[in-house]
């Protein structure tokens, strides 16, 4: 049976996207590590609960917080695990890896029939990954994108087919779209209704909206990623964009592995945001998973050489929680293999010392996958996958 942790009604606060003031917070999730979402170490303190008004999980956007994402903010550096590349997601069965911006567009294309020739912003574009995708699957379509600042500018405009890059305001990027688009933009934004509201200024006559973001429920670190203040399940991201303005509001979890896919078109009357308190329950009950896993982690490092799988945000966030006793990562992405991440070695599974332990600190079915591909190997390895949520 699902223990949920308990919530406290003396610390509520206002909920960032409705605004009713109604936040309850989890007890002590301020004590959990957290890590940011470039991949970085980041101390504790983040306070952790759901709207009772409209079901969102969310992380309280406090003065501390925001204080918080201004440094992550400042010393940003995308993908650099891999000096940029963008992160693989890879097949379970086979580990076979593509670049998660060419799966989405293949799966955003088949879809919705995406006509020869359009308009394409991409809001958030960071160094223009989803828009080099884009350039590669749709060569007739004009690609635009807007990021806060100018910092990879250069590298987005020489992009082929991308006309421009804005920074500033969206309001202030000219012209509508066939499609726009927001990956992994939307769970960073506080007060997110006016934000979705503004987009439709920017969609075109029958145009789509696309959203990318984690799934809470399959990815329950995602929670303790500190710049992250939205926590997504399928039914809460649909509230919420419905409740901005949306119709025809689709969302699948099945495009890239323990993300949410949404698509969307404009709707003529708003309905409010009101997600389900169970589906909440069930996002919250991931923060008592997590701290399983770090239990279990930390006895295997007890045991002798130990080291973690992956060196994304979910390892990211074991190795702080865990002390730091990992002794090398593991990564099955050739971009990042032969690198270091948080000053330690990132080896290729055929390359780890036999006998040694590997953690998966992933959410099943992925880490039983992975666990049971890698102890195929043939060597004198032990892949361990945490347990499974009850």
């Amino acid at each position: 049976m699902r223990t949920n942790p308990p919530v406290s009604e003396s610390q509520s606060q206002s909920c960032h996207a409705c605004h009713a003031k109604s936040l309850e917070l989890v007890p002590g999730s301020e004590s959990l590590h957290r890590v940011t979402s470039d991949a970085k170490a980041w101390p504790p303190g983040s306070l952790i609960g759901r709207c009772r008004e409209c079901g969102l999980v969310q992380t309280a956007t406090t003065e501390a917080w925001l204080a918080d994402i201004q440094r992550i903010y400042e010393s940003y550096t995308i993908y650099h695990q891999g000096a940029g590349a963008e992160q693989s997601v890879f097949k379970q069965q086979d580990g076979r890896g593509s670049l998660r911006s060419d799966v989405l567009v293949e799966a955003l294309s088949s879809r919705h029939e995406l006509p020869a020739k359009g308009r394409l912003l991409d809001v958030g574009c960071g160094n223009g990954s989803f828009l080099k995708a884009c350039s590669r699957a749709l060569p007739d379509w004009e690609l635009q994108g807007t990021e806060f600042d100018e910092k990879y500018q250069a590298e987005v405009e020489a992009i082929p087919g991308v006309s421009a890059m804005h920074g500033g305001k969206l309001e202030d990027v000219p012209g509508t779209f066939d499609v726009v688009s927001m990956i992994h933009v939307l769970e960073h934004i506080p007060d997110p209704i006016p934000v979705l509201k503004g987009i439709q200024g920017r969609l075109a006559l029958g145009g789509l909206l696309f959203i990318e973001v984690p799934d809470c429920v399959r990815n329950p670190v995602m929670m303790l990623v500190a710049d992250h203040c939205s926590h997504f399940s399928k039914e809460s991201l649909a509230s919420l964009v419905g409740g901005a303005g949306y119709r025809e509001v689709e969302v699948a979890d099945d495009w890239t592995p323990r993300e949410l896919s949404l698509t969307a078109r404009l709707a003529g009357v708003e309905v409010p945001a009101r997600g389900s308190q169970s589906d909440a329950a069930e996002v919250l009950a991931g923060l008592e998973w997590q701290k399983a896993c770090a239990g279990e982690a930390e006895r295997l490092a007890d045991e002798g050489e130990f080291g973690v799988f992956g060196t994304s945000i979910a390892a990211t966030w074991l190795e702080a929680q865990i002390g730091n006793r990992a002794s090398f990562f593991v990564d099955e992405d050739p971009a990042r293999v032969g690198r270091e991440h948080l000053g330690k070695p990132i080896l290729a599974p055929g390359d780890v010392e036999e006998g040694a332990v590997v953690y998966v600190a992933l959410p099943h079915p992925l880490a039983g996958f992975i666990a049971e591909r890698l102890n195929g190997l043939g060597r004198n390895l032990r892949v361990v996958a945490p347990p499974e949520r009850s």
